[in-house]
């Protein structure tokens, strides 16, 4: 079986012992499909953004049997395609509210329903009413109980020569959440009719009349919607922009090209609205919510992709921060939004009034850190505080440092005088010389300083390779080389990561526990910072690490070309072997990906 990646007349495609892992996904403006061969959790299907981070979702599943099996999964990135030996199914999403389904032959098609939020799984009051009105097949769903929750209409049109209206539940097993431990693994779903196609819509609504003329709008213009979609690649990035296949370029260049289009085809699948502006989900399937961390973190690429929306996440972003909410408390948020203001301060992205804002904004910020999370000059940080949340580290985490460092230097940029300059310089200078007093000892760099018990926790783990990307003055390019080595030699996991802690420490998983987070800052590999610590050791002494830069680099594109959700970048791989798990397609994963394409250049 292959695995199949085609983008305007450039294809690569691969050899794969079976396809029980891989998947295919796709998404618009907060919907999203996500398929394999068959349902591995309910967390795959057709799921419908009604705004925020709402999901409902919606179809369990709609297609044919495959007789013969599976011969190949192909990404077009604009549509994804399960190809059988008998038949070929094709699926694309013509708007958030519609989802299209094709074939080469028409067949006997299947679809089943599981009306429902995401995060929900009522097994009671769940009623479905099925009929149809002249070409159109409609289904009203309506859950008890559930004032939140309002009627939904489904409306499937297409060239239906035949329907059986079965009104049928099915018990569905979900063998991906079983082994990742997430209940529940058995659900019954509702089966409401089969029909014979080639070629369908499924349109959902609130209101009967309205979606049904969707539906019969998205027919009517099926193919115009195709001829439209095929001439962009993915998600509205035009053919013009594609990058060429060289027939003299070795297969290595070529699969790096489709990992970058790939790569910048998934962030771009995250846009989506939070509360009416522009926002960026964490990941999909369950991390769909809009992270400022998750965020701040992408902006740098995301504004390679769409300039738009990178700024208006910025300032969205920037306009939170004097409400002072919850996520003020979560110790990097703001420094990652400075750092990436720094950025776009010496790129020339802001103009003068921008930056004065920024100043203003920074100004402020730094007071409420300055009363509120410091003692004896370090950032201070809660326990669960840090990106590392499954895990305490409560006090002065290493990159909670540089982040605050960045702050003090971007605000002395930034200053409107020469008083002001200089607060922030001794800001700055006062930390950078408390903290190579505290946490370096020469050879390594404390994760952690707890400043009330005056000690620096020297467990190895990767943040000091965060620190590295977000303040690298800290230390000077040999200091950085020395800490690295040290790093490596208790993190590096031979397949190409590292693991979130010393593989020689007690608290060390070998394996990824799923959904129960043991394992998750304590021995998973997370490919965001896989990635970060790549693009700083390439900075250091890129010859000196070109083994552990190239490994990190082959896992990442291998895992958005050949694994998991095909074309999208894995959240984590366990520690033990390669095998990329977790969320699916993930923005900072993506993003840092990117990052590290541009710094390999």
């Amino acid at each position: 079986m292959e695995l199949i990646h085609k983008l305007g007349k450039n294809s690569i495609k691969k050899a794969v012992d079976g396809l029980d892992s891989e998947s295919l996904m796709l998404a618009k403006d907060g919907s999203y499909l996500w398929i394999g061969q068959e349902s591995a959790s309910r967390y795959q299907g057709w799921f419908f953004g009604i705004g925020g981070d709402k999901i409902l979702k919606i179809i369990e599943h709609a297609g044919i049997r495959h007789p013969g099996g599976l011969t190949a999964l192909e990404n077009n990135f604009w549509n994804v395609k399960r190809i059988g030996k008998e038949n070929s199914e094709t699926f694309f999403l013509p708007g958030n509210d519609c989802f299209a389904y094709e074939l080469e032959e028409p067949a006997e098609i299947e679809f089943l329903l599981d009306v429902r939020e995401t995060y929900k799984n009522p097994e009671f009051g769940r009623h479905y009413k099925v009929w149809s009105e002249g070409d159109v097949l409609f289904v009203n769903y309506r859950q008890e109980n559930d004032f939140l929750l309002p009627e939904i209409f489904i409306a499937v049109a297409g060239d239906i020569s035949a329907l059986d209206i079965k009104n049928e539940w099915l018990c569905r097993d979900y063998p991906l959440d079983r082994a990742r431990g997430s209940a529940p693994w058995e659900r019954w779903v509702f089966k409401p009719a089969v029909l014979r196609a080639s070629k369908l819509v499924f349109a959902v609504g609130f209101n009967k009349d309205e979606t049904g003329s969707a539906a019969v709008g998205y027919w009517r213009d099926f193919e115009k919607i195709k001829r439209l979609k095929s001439q962009s690649c993915g998600n509205g990035v035009p053919a013009r922009n594609l990058f060429a296949f060289d027939s003299k370029n070795k297969a290595a260049e070529n699969e790096r090209m489709m990992a970058r289009q790939c790569a910048q085809n998934s962030l771009a699948m995250l846009g989506a609205a939070s509360a009416g502006l522009p926002g960026l989900r964490a990941g999909l399937p369950w991390f769909f919510q809009f992270w400022p961390r998750d965020e701040a973190v992408s902006l740098k690429e995301l504004d390679r992709i769409d300039e738009a929306m990178a700024l208006n996440i910025f300032w969205r972003q920037m306009n939170d921060l004097p409400a002072g909410s919850f996520d003020r408390d979560s110790g990097d948020w703001p420094g990652w939004l400075f750092l990436r203001a720094s950025e776009f301060f010496q790129r020339g992205r802001l103009n003068i009034k921008q930056a004065a804002a920024v100043g203003v904004r920074l100004e402020n910020e730094i007071d409420f850190l300055l009363e509120k999370r410091t003692k004896n000059n370090l950032a201070l940080n809660g326990d669960g505080k840090t990106w590392m949340d499954a895990i305490g580290r409560g006090g002065a985490a290493i990159e909670i440092q540089a982040l605050r460092l960045n702050m003090y230097s971007l605000a002395a940029d930034l200053a409107g005088n020469k008083k002001q300059k200089n607060r922030y310089l001794e800001l700055e200078d006062g930390l950078a010389k408390t903290v190579r007093e505290l946490f370096f000892d020469g050879s390594r760099l404390a994760d952690v300083y707890n400043p009330e018990t005056n000690g620096a926790d020297f467990t190895a783990r990767p943040n000091i390779f965060l620190a590295a990307y977000i303040y690298p003055r800290l230390l000077s390019r040999r200091e950085w080389i020395i800490c690295f080595e040290a790093a490596l030699e208790k993190l590096w996991l031979d397949w190409g990561g590292l693991a979130t802690i010393d593989i020689n420490n007690p608290m060390f998983h070998c394996r990824d526990t799923g959904q129960d987070p043991s394992a998750y800052h304590n021995g998973d590999s997370w490919f965001w910072v896989n990635n970060i610590a790549a693009i700083v050791m390439a900075r250091a002494d890129r010859k000196k690490f070109k083994d552990y830069i190239n490994g990190i680099f082959e896992a990442g594109k291998n895992d958005i070309l050949w694994n998991g959700a095909v074309g999208c970048a894995s959240e984590i791989s366990p520690a033990l072997d390669y095998a990329p798990a977790g969320c699916a397609n993930q923005a900072w994963s993506n993003a840092t990906f990117l990052e590290l394409l541009d710094e390999l250049k």
